[in-house]
């Protein structure tokens, strides 16, 4: 049985399969998940379930709540759930945060590269003011990963430089991720990993910071 599930993607860089990540994560979550759009201009969590039509189960319900007040939103209906996932947008804090208010774990999906991992502390900065009012760990996901080059070895070497938690599992630059939008995914091929290392009882790190 997997434990309640309370996380959002958040990356204050755009751009970085949160999205992908989120939609996958839910589809591999048993029971009756919410899943909140919290992105303000894309609004790509929506569009890719409403894209899947009568394929999307019922079970996994998005809900457009791109807004400062979507704790509020979200404390509301809780009880309804058995497992939450929050897709946020980039570059804003204020979302973000109001996420994280009502999550166990921000989980920052970041592509192997020097610059994107090196404007990460913000997101982790961020993350360390809600920790002290509301407690929630933080890890890194390294994704669109290519295997066994210089760059995914450099990458985790740079997070431990830095100080910050990254997980075990990480995500390939793959076909199947690419291709994804618009149908629920039904492989969940490395995100399978993700999540068992997600819902497993104590790994979480606390926010660096």
């Amino acid at each position: 049985m997997v434990s309640t599930v309370r996380i959002t993607i958040g990356n204050l860089k755009g751009g970085v399969a949160k999205t992908t990540t989120a939609m996958h994560l839910a589809a591999g979550l048993p029971g009756r998940v919410l899943l909140v759009d919290a992105d303000p201009q894309a609004s790509t969590a929506l569009d890719w379930s409403t894209s899947a039509g009568d394929a999307w189960p019922d079970r996994i319900v998005v809900v457009p709540w791109p807004q400062a007040d979507l704790a509020r939103r979200v404390r509301a209906v809780a009880d309804d759930y058995d497992h939450l996932v929050i897709d946020t947008g980039g570059e804003d804090d204020s979302i973000l945060a109001a996420a994280l208010m009502v999550a166990d774990e921000l989980v920052i999906p970041v592509a192997p590269s020097p610059l994107d991992l090196r404007r990460l502390p913000a997101t982790f900065a961020l993350a360390a003011r809600v920790d002290a009012v509301s407690p929630v760990s933080a890890r890194v996901l390294l994704v669109k990963v290519r295997r066994n080059t210089a760059s995914a070895r450099d990458s985790r070497a740079l997070l431990e430089d830095m100080g910050l938690p990254v997980m075990e599992s990480s995500v390939s630059l793959w076909e199947q991720y690419i291709q994804a939008f618009g149908a629920l995914p039904v492989d969940l091929g490395e995100y399978a990993d993700v999540l068992a290392e997600l819902a497993a009882p104590d790994d979480a790190e606390q926010v660096a910071g």
